[in-house]
C-alpha cells in the first residue's frame, strides 16, 4: 500500500511532459514524433493560459469597473442636481475621467476600435449632461429646454452604456474562445497520443491510457468550470480541488485565483450596488426618503388606488420660520434641527408611513391606506410632539400641516399641490395649525 502512494505521489509530482515520456523511456524511446507534437501542443495550451491571466482577465475586470463608474458618475450628477451644488459635478468628472483613463488601456488589444467608440460616446455623454446639470441647477428645473435636453441626456447615456457592454460582452467571449481553444487542443493532443501508443507497444499503450484518464478527468473539470466563469455562472463558494503538481496543477491555481478575484469584486460591486441604491433614494443630511423615493411610492399608492380603491393621503410639512434658525444660529445649526426634526417625525408615525423631505425646510409624509380623517389626526399628533420638544441650539420649534387625501382623479403632482395648498393656507392663517385640503 505505502508504494502505491508512493508511486502515485510521484506520479502527480511528474509534469505533463515527464508523465507522457513514460511511455516513450518504456517503449525504447520508440515514440519519439509523440514527444515533439506533445511538447509543442503544451505550449500552445501554455500560451493560451498566459493569454488568458495577462491579458483578457485585467481586461474583463477593467470593463466591469467602467460600468460601475459609470453608474457612480451618473448618480453623483443626480445628487448635484438634487442637492443644487454645481461643485458636486467634479466628483462625476473625476470617475469620468477614471473611465477615460480605463478604456485608453485596451487600445493596446483588438478592442481598441470599441475603446475609440466608447471613448466618442463617454465625451458625447459628458458634455451633455454636464451642461444640462448646470442649467437645471442654475435656473432651479425651470428652463424652457429641459424636456428635450433631459431626453439627449438619456439618448446619450444609453449609448455610452451599450458601448461599454459590448467591450465587456466581446472579452467574454473571447474568454469562452480561449477556453475552448484549450480544451480542443488537450483533447486533440490526448486521443492522438493514445492512438500512437496502441500503434507502438501494449505496454506504453497501457500507460498513455492511464495518463490520460487522468489528465482528461482534470482537463473536463477544468473546462467545465471555466465555462461556468466565462458565461457568468460561476459558484462563488466553489473551488478546484484536484491534487496536481504538474502544469495543470498550475492552470487549477490561476483558475482558482480568477474565481477569488471574481468573488472579491462581486462582493464589493453588491456592496456598492446596495449603498448606491440606498444614496439614490435618500436625503443625505437627514436620511429619509428624497424627493426621487417619495415620487415613487406616491405612484404606486395612486396604482393602488385606481385598481383596488385604497385611500392614501400626503402630509406636507414646513418647520415654521425656520429662516431664523439659519439667520441667528448659523447653518449647522439649521442642519442640526432638520436632523432632529426628521428623527421626531420618524419615530412618531407608523411602520407603514414614509417620511422623506421634500426640500429645504419642508418635508413630506406619505400614509398608505389612511383616509383624510386618519392624516389629520396623525397631522395633529405630530404637530403636539414637536411643539412640546425642544431642539438643540434653537429650543422651541414649531411647524404648519397641509393634508390631502387622494382621488380618482389625482396624479402625483395634483395630491402634491392639493397637500401644499394646505399648507400654505395653514402657514398664512398663523403657523403651527393642520389644514386639510377640502377644508
Amino acid at each position: 500500500m505505502r508504494k502505491i502512494k508512493k508511486l502515485l505521489y510521484i506520479y502527480r509530482s511528474l509534469s505533463l511532459l515527464k508523465k507522457f515520456l513514460l511511455a516513450p523511456a518504456l517503449g525504447l524511446l520508440l515514440v519519439l514524433p509523440f514527444y515533439i507534437f506533445a511538447f509543442f501542443s503544451m505550449n500552445n495550451i501554455n500560451n493560451s493560459v498566459k493569454e488568458f491571466n495577462k491579458e483578457l482577465n485585467p481586461l474583463q475586470e477593467t470593463a466591469y469597473k467602467n460600468i460601475f463608474l459609470l453608474e457612480k458618475a451618473v448618480n453623483d450628477i443626480n445628487s448635484a442636481i438634487a442637492a443644487k451644488e454645481i461643485e458636486w459635478i467634479d466628483s462625476a468628472e473625476i470617475h469620468i475621467e477614471e473611465i477615460r483613463e480605463n478604456l485608453h488601456k485596451f487600445f493596446q488589444s483588438s478592442y481598441q476600435k470599441d475603446a475609440q467608440e466608447a471613448i466618442k460616446a463617454l465625451d458625447a455623454y459628458y458634455k451633455v449632461a454636464r451642461d444640462v446639470s448646470q442649467k437645471i441647477i442654475e435656473t432651479d428645473n425651470n428652463y424652457r429646454n429641459i424636456e428635450s435636453d433631459t431626453k439627449k441626456v438619456i439618448e446619450n447615456y444609453k449609448a455610452l452604456d451599450t458601448s461599454l457592454k459590448n467591450i465587456k460582452l466581446k472579452i467574454k467571449q473571447d474568454i469562452a474562445t480561449s477556453v475552448n481553444f484549450i480544451y480542443e487542443s488537450t483533447t486533440f493532443l490526448l486521443l492522438n497520443g493514445n492512438l500512437i501508443f496502441l500503434v507502438w507497444f501494449i505496454l506504453s499503450t497501457l500507460i498513455i491510457v492511464i495518463v490520460y484518464r487522468d489528465i482528461k478527468y482534470k482537463i473536463n473539470t477544468i473546462v467545465k468550470d471555466s465555462k461556468e466563469i466565462a458565461s457568468g455562472d460561476v459558484d462563488f463558494e466553489k473551488r478546484l480541488c484536484i491534487v496536481s503538481y504538474d502544469e495543470l496543477g498550475q492552470i487549477i491555481k490561476s483558475i482558482n485565483v480568477f474565481i477569488n478575484k471574481l468573488h472579491k469584486s462581486h462582493e464589493e460591486l453588491s456592496e456598492a450596488k446596495k449603498e448606491l441604491e440606498r444614496l439614490y433614494i435618500t436625503d443625505q443630511l437627514t436620511g429619509v426618503y428624497n424627493r426621487v423615493k417619495i415620487d415613487e411610492i406616491i405612484d404606486i399608492e395612486l396604482k393602488k388606488q385606481k385598481r383596488y380603491g385604497y385611500v392614501c393621503s400626503v402630509i406636507m410639512i414646513d418647520i415654521d420660520l425656520f429662516k431664523l434658525v439659519n439667520d441667528t444660529y448659523g447653518h449647522l445649526a439649521g442642519d442640526l434641527t432638520l436632523k432632529e426634526f426628521s428623527a421626531l417625525l420618524k419615530s412618531n408615525v407608523r411602520d407603514t408611513d414614509n417620511v422623506g423631505r421634500w426640500g429645504g425646510e419642508e418635508f413630506i409624509i406619505v400614509s398608505p391606506q389612511t383616509d383624510q380623517d386618519g392624516a389629520l389626526s396623525l397631522a395633529n399628533h405630530l404637530r403636539s410632539k414637536i411643539e412640546e420638544f425642544t431642539f438643540t441650539t434653537v429650543g422651541k420649534k414649531t411647524a404648519s400641516f397641509g393634508v390631502a387625501s387622494c382621488s380618482e382623479d389625482d396624479d402625483i403632482q395634483s395630491l402634491i399641490d392639493n397637500a401644499d395648498k394646505a399648507l400654505y393656507r395653514a402657514k398664512n392663517s398663523g403657523r403651527n395649525k393642520v389644514v386639510t385640503h377640502n377644508a
